[in-house]
């Protein structure tokens, strides 16, 4: 019997080692398609089959990845105060599990339809265009959002969601979860989990205020800590036994409103630079105000950036009369936060221009000066020194 030619049998060899891995690649494929399923299905879970599922890895190994160490601290100013960010080094193991968490099991969660931050398919647009054309406006804010979520209310509203074989079980996966999303047992601010763990703590609060909402035709939506609530024929202002009630539905997630930033409206109502009116979502005249300055500065100094110095380029920009941003308390202090506060302005008026909820004027005014914004971050680049790449 004659015996298959080398080159037959190379061929038959490279074929089954194609078999193979081809084998090995549909089984890692179903195999993480199967974990995906049961993560959106809230599948029973052991501790352990949720760690394999969500880390790839044991308990024990996710457990020793856990170290509050890793957090880096700093403090921004606001009024009245500071506010301290606390971050993770996207090198740590901390941060990668949090995103992982994140990514593969907290982002597939259902929300309510009220919530507008930190949900796919919204935005801080979206939170605002649902009361266009009201008549009457209430705006509350929360103290001290993320820090004044504990770790106790945290496990309490996740329970409601995770299933877990026996109470043991639950309570421990509840315990690992809890620290890896929380710091000094509250959620710290500048964490990647914060913001959509926060929505799922605040779920039920929100489908309270929107049952008691509806007895009286009010619209409500959040963002974050922002709560708006809108009406054609409920004064808010006239009614205070209504925000009382909100007040006592937060009380029973221990939280509380921060007074100073309680807003009514007749009519028009104003948001972070943002007025909603009865056709429309535009700028605030305080807003457009320090664009324009900005711009203007930007023009007529930064081609004097090689003669005056960009000390004395920082100095005049710390002058400008701006309302949204007060200089005395936070000054530009690099030519870096000039260009990114340019930037910032920028991405802020893209995102007006892309909703539909604006007069075709004031849409094509936006786009001008987005085009003049984008001018003069142009000049700043070509003004600077050039920096040495090495």
């Amino acid at each position: 019997m004659a015996m298959p030619a080398a080159g037959v049998r190379r061929d038959h060899s490279s074929m089954c080692c194609v078999k193979h891995a081809l084998r090995d690649l549909l089984g890692k494929y179903l195999y993480t398609a199967l974990c995906f399923f049961l993560l959106e299905k809230n599948a029973m879970f052991t501790t352990e089959s949720f760690c394999n599922l969500v880390w790839g890895t044991s308990y024990l190994k996710v457990l020793r990845k856990i170290s509050k160490e890793d957090y880096n601290e700093f403090e921004i100013p606001k009024k009245g105060g500071t506010r301290t960010i606390n971050y993770l080094d996207r090198q740590s193991s901390l941060w990668k599990l949090q995103r992982e968490l994140l990514n593969k099991y907290l982002v597939k969660q259902d929300l309510p339809i009220c919530v507008k931050g930190f949900k796919k398919g919204e935005n801080y647009k979206s939170f605002l265009s649902e009361h266009i054309g009201a008549e009457f406006f209430l705006r509350i804010d929360i103290a001290n959002f993320f820090p004044s979520i504990k770790i106790s209310s945290v496990k309490r509203e996740l329970s409601l969601i995770i299933r877990c074989d026996n109470d043991a079980e639950e309570e421990k996966l509840l315990d690992l979860i809890g620290e890896i999303v929380t710091l000094d047992g509250r959620l710290p601010q500048g964490a990647s989990t914060s913001p959509v763990i926060s929505n799922l703590v605040m779920a039920r609060i929100d489908q309270r205020i929107t049952k008691y909402c509806q007895v009286f035709n009010v619209q409500y939506t959040r963002y974050a800590d922002d709560l708006l609530f809108s009406s054609n024929t409920f004064d808010f202002e006239n009614k205070k036994w209504f925000l009382k009630k909100i007040k006592y539905i937060l009380k029973s997630q221990e939280l509380s409103l921060n007074y100073s930033k309680i807003r009514y409206g007749h009519k028009e109502i104003i948001l972070n630079g943002y007025v909603i009116s009865n056709n429309e979502i535009r700028l605030s005249r305080n807003r457009l105000f320090d664009i324009r300055q900005i711009v203007k500065f930007t023009k007529e100094n930064v081609p004097l950036i090689r003669s005056i110095g960009l000390d004395e380029f920082l100095s005049k920009a710390n002058k400008l009369p701006l309302r949204h941003r007060n200089l005395k308390e936070y000054p530009f202090k690099s030519i870096f936060q000039f260009s990114q506060y340019l930037c910032g302005y920028r991405a802020y008026l893209i995102s007006m221009v892309d909703t539909n909820c604006l007069q075709t004027s004031f849409q094509k005014e936006l786009q001008r000066l987005i085009r003049k914004i984008e001018a003069q971050i142009l000049l700043l680049e070509q003004a600077l020194p050039i920096r040495n790449s090495n």
